[in-house]
């Protein structure tokens, strides 16, 4: 049985794992043609309710606003060190799936005082996929992760300094977590005492499970003149409840969280990090606006993945035939377990708006992440590393209602090494990112 335990272990230790770093900032065309810098002040649009509520002052009339962008990630890792085969199948291309990300926002004033505005948008998702054959299939397998984030704001312009705003938040997750055996599959077949014949595309663990969490975010919004304004933001924790079901092909009663194929139900409290940002507008001329960002990520409060039991489950199959030690599962029992101990984390960004004329305004910008990931802790789920943003973007006026932006940017992802589990691989992760966008104003 120790062997047994020792080798489902090895197999299981690496497969409780979740993604790095999986904040999203692509909320609107219009921000990534600046990198996103400055855009609790920037105002050119509703989309502004994605970072400052408070913002709504500036406007007079209702606007309308509409979102897409596409990510096409380039994840690419080699083999160094494989413990159980060749290391060559570890090498992987492509291995973060493209991606499109919708928003909507919609500002009304009600008066020269007051705004509401509503949106839907996402702050945080993430995806990788790797072959069920991967080699590293305990630490690879499939990470998915879909949020949205529905938000009904207001705000109140105190005077012709300040004004102050607030929003209410409700998040819907959807997430997946699947591991397989890889080349650890021989390896467990050649320590259990029966032949299960386990092949390398069985399921190591899996869970998948919805539910939503909530929050609030605040703003508050400086005026200097009409040419220079600060805005300073909060956006709260969130704990995102997940219920769904967990299962695993290892066998039932080895010890360990085998199911023998068996779904049970199980349930994860996901911590989604504050995050608190100060942005700065200023019209250097009639033609040039420069945009600054500072934000600061709480991620320390992202600690551990631990996906417990539903409920009490009775197993069957497997070995609990032989020995029903471990063919029990109790409430709240440990299915998924690893160890994150995230670093708090900042993002500086700096961008430029050119007006060309009336009708066409161009945009530029540069941005800074820092990554939140402990290099000890890095995953090949997402190999998270310090990365550099590139911007450009345009916005072009079609009347006095309407105007369209498109941006493209490109991120550049250090080179990193992950060791993880006795896996070690190479990896470079970079984006290029396209968005367009529709505005109008009623």
């Amino acid at each position: 049985m120790t062997k047994i335990a020792t080798a489902c272990a090895l197999a299981l230790m690496s497969s409780q794992s979740f993604a790095a770093g999986f904040l999203l900032n692509e909320t609107s065309a219009s921000g990534l043609g600046r990198a996103f810098a400055g855009e609790g002040a920037a105002a050119d649009d509703a989309a502004v309710l994605a970072r400052n509520p408070a913002a709504m002052a500036l406007f007079d009339t209702a606007a309308l606003s509409i979102a897409g962008t596409y990510i096409d990630p380039g994840v690419d890792m080699n083999g160094v060190t494989n413990p159980f085969g060749d290391p060559n199948n570890l090498d992987i291309d492509g291995a973060a799936p493209e991606a499109f990300i919708p928003a909507a926002y919609y500002i009304r004033p009600l008066n020269d005082k007051v705004a509401v505005g509503f949106a839907a948008f996402t702050n945080f998702g993430l995806g990788t996929d790797f072959d069920d054959d991967h080699g590293a299939g305990p630490i690879a397998g499939k990470t998915d992760m879909i949020t949205m984030n529905f938000n009904a704001s207001v705000s109140y312009r105190i005077n012709d300094n300040w004004s102050v705003g607030a929003g209410a938040n409700v998040v819907y997750g959807d997430a997946e977590f699947e591991r397989f055996l890889g080349d650890t599959a021989d390896f467990i077949n050649s320590q259990l005492p029966v032949p299960f014949g386990l092949e390398n595309t069985d399921v190591a663990a899996s869970m998948k499970g919805d539910g939503f969490g909530y929050g609030y975010n605040i703003g508050v919004m400086y005026e200097v003149n009409d040419r220079h304004r600060f805005a300073l933001t909060y956006r709260s924790d969130i704990t995102l409840e997940l219920e769904g079901d967990y299962y695993s092909d290892l066998p039932s009663g080895a010890g360990l969280n085998g199911t023998s194929g068996e779904k049970i139900d199980g349930y994860l409290d996901l911590e989604l990090p504050a995050i608190a940002e100060f942005s700065g507008y200023h019209e250097i001329t009639d033609q040039v606006t420069l945009h600054t960002t500072v934000m600061w990520t709480n991620w320390s409060v992202f600690e551990d993945i631990d996906g417990r039991a539903d409920g009490d489950s009775t197993l069957t199959g497997g070995l609990c035939g032989l020995n029903p030690v471990g063919c029990e599962v109790s409430d709240g029992d440990s299915l998924l377990l690893k160890e994150e101990n995230f670093e708090d984390a900042w993002r500086f960004g700096l961008g430029m708006t050119y007006k060309v004329s009336s009708e066409v305004a161009l945009r530029a910008g540069i941005a800074y992440d820092e990554t939140p990931v402990p290099e000890n802790h890095r995953s090949i789920s997402i190999p998270d590393s310090d990365r550099i943003w590139y911007s450009i973007g345009a916005n072009y006026r079609m009347s006095d209602q309407s105007s369209i932006d498109f941006a493209f940017s490109f991120i550049d992802g250090e080179e990193v090494e992950v060791n993880e589990s006795g896996f070690v691989l190479e990896s470079e992760g970079n984006a290029i990112l396209v968005a367009a966008q529709y505005n109008y104003a009623f």
